[in-house]
Order: structure tokens, then C-alpha cells, then sequence
């Protein structure tokens, strides 16, 4: 009898896992990434010509991003492995591919979709301005071209992956105009009986929080953002937004901006997948 396929979607942390735990049960799952490389995006892996260290580059996470990659080489044999490969359809028990101008249709006896997450935004006048980008779309940008987005760039929004990036460019020597949190010091002292249960996600969130204090990263909270200044010939050139001290502006010519996650459910939608909400995530 022929042995199942089952097809995963996805090698970030989820999919590396989850292909980890196939193979451990005897099976040879295939592993379909839309990246040329796996990791994901928290994760995300830098060009094979890169040097930089885990530590420079993940900072606080480098531990979890080292074996997470460790785990996926020692996978490499054991799966069928198809990276820079976009699913863009699922139906009828097959999952539709494209890679380059190759189309493929794969077959599956069970299918499991790790397709991850991405940056929840609102609209803001200015938005559309060149020099605006997502919080993962600055971190693309740092860990695959190993550049910043923008020579002055100020981060906006709320949640741990707003520190975590800003925390990441400022190891990597870019300059930072502020880190505006739109999430008030209250909100921060309500969740810290639930953060001391996780002493691990706290410490992160101190020691990210402490490095951009203590190179004398403005950072303001509570602030309630008013639009991204500029043009569109030149783009970006500043952030208004309201705190403490009333209407400020912070010259800067890129802004990179995000408001928690919210999943990549589009597959999951194609595949049929029953959904359920969850009231503590939201």
C-alpha cells in the first residue's frame, strides 16, 4: 500500500515543527515555503553570502532562531523540501503551486497549513506615501537585504514585535527617530500579573525595552497617531502624532508600522477549514 502524502504548507517556526514531528512517526512529508529559504518571517533566514551572527541579528530570540534552523537542516534529507513555491489554490484534494513558470497540482491524504501571520495595520493619512512599510516588511528588508528601510525611521504601533524590530535595527547600527506606542502605561501595568506567569516573555520585553532606553531612543506611549507627513515626490518626512506634551512630530523619512498579528487564513479559507474565534487573542 502506498504511504500517505501529507503535505504541510509553510517552514516557519509552525511547519518546521510540525514536518519535525512527521518524520519522528515514521513519515516523508512534503514541505511547501513560499521563501527561498525557511524560517519563516520571525525567523526569517539571511542570504548564504550574510555573516552576521544570531545574536546580531535576532538579538533576544537568536537562541530559538539557531535551533529552529538547526532542527530544519537535519530535517533536509528526510522531507520533500520545495522552497520559493507560492500555493495559490486549494481544491478537490489537490494543492495548486507555482514555481517560476512551472504549475503544479499536488495530491494529499492530509494537509496541514502553517501559513503564519502578518502585520495587522489601521489607516492613517499619509499611508500610502513611499517610505511606509509594515513591521515585517522592515524586518524583510534587515534580514534579506541586510539594509534598513530608510535612513531616519521611526516605528509606530503596539505589541512585542514593535520592540523586537526596533530593538533589531538599532543592533544593526541603523538610526532610529522613535519608537511611538500607541498603547498606553496602564494597559502595561493591567497585563503584568498575567507577564509574571511568563517570566521568559517579560524579561524579553525589559531587555528590548532597556536597550533602546539606553541608547537614548525616544520612546513615547500612549500616543495617538495623526498622520505620516510628507510628499508624494520625495515620500516620507515625518510622523505626527499626539502624546503627553500635546501635538509632536518626529522627522524622519521611513515609518514602519504594526498593531499585533492576524493570521494568513486565506488558505485555510480555500482548504474549507472550520474556524473558530478566540476571545483571549482576539
Amino acid at each position: 500500500m502506498a504511504e500517505p502524502r501529507v503535505i504541510v504548507v509553510g517552514a516557519g517556526p509552525a511547519g518546521v515543527r510540525c514536518a519535525q514531528a512527521l518524520v519522528a512517526a515514521g513519515a516523508r512529508p512534503t514541505v511547501i515555503d513560499e521563501g527561498r529559504r525557511d524560517g519563516g518571517q520571525i525567523f526569517r533566514r539571511q542570504p548564504e553570502t550574510f555573516t552576521r551572527s544570531y545574536h546580531a541579528l535576532y538579538g533576544t530570540e537568536a537562541g530559538r532562531a539557531e535551533a529552529l534552523h538547526r532542527s530544519f537542516d537535519l530535517l533536509r534529507g528526510r522531507i520533500d523540501y520545495r522552497p520559493e513555491t507560492l500555493v495559490w489554490n486549494i481544491a478537490g484534494g489537490a494543492v495548486y503551486t507555482s514555481c517560476g513558470s512551472e504549475r503544479t497540482a499536488l495530491s494529499y491524504d492530509a494537509l496541514i497549513i502553517c501559513s503564519g501571520a502578518a502585520d495587522r495595520l489601521m489607516p492613517l493619512k499619509g499611508w500610502n506615501l513611499a517610505g511606509t512599510f509594515t513591521l515585517g516588511g522592515a524586518q524583510v528588508a534587515l534580514k534579506s537585504q541586510a539594509c534598513a528601510v530608510g535612513r531616519r525611521v521611526a516605528f509606530m504601533g503596539t505589541g512585542p514585535l514593535l520592540y523586537l524590530v526596533a530593538a533589531q535595527y538599532l543592533k544593526a547600527g541603523a538610526n532610529l527617530a522613535a519608537v511611538i506606542d500607541t498603547s498606553p502605561w496602564s494597559r502595561r501595568v493591567m497585563a503584568l500579573p498575567g507577564l509574571l506567569a511568563q517570566p521568559s516573555v517579560l524579561w524579553n520585553g525589559v531587555a528590548l525595552t532597556r536597550a533602546l532606553l539606553r541608547a537614548r531612543i525616544p520612546v513615547f506611549l500612549g500616543a495617538v497617531p495623526i498622520a505620516i507627513e510628507g510628499n508624494p515626490e520625495s515620500g516620507v518626512s515625518g510622523l505626527s502624532f499626539r502624546g503627553r506634551g500635546g501635538l509632536q512630530t518626529v522627522s524622519c523619512d521611513a515609518v514602519a508600522m504594526g498593531y499585533h498579528l492576524r493570521p494568513e487564513a486565506q488558505l485555510a479559507d480555500l482548504a474549507q477549514c472550520e474556524f473558530t474565534f478566540d476571545e483571549t487573542l482576539r
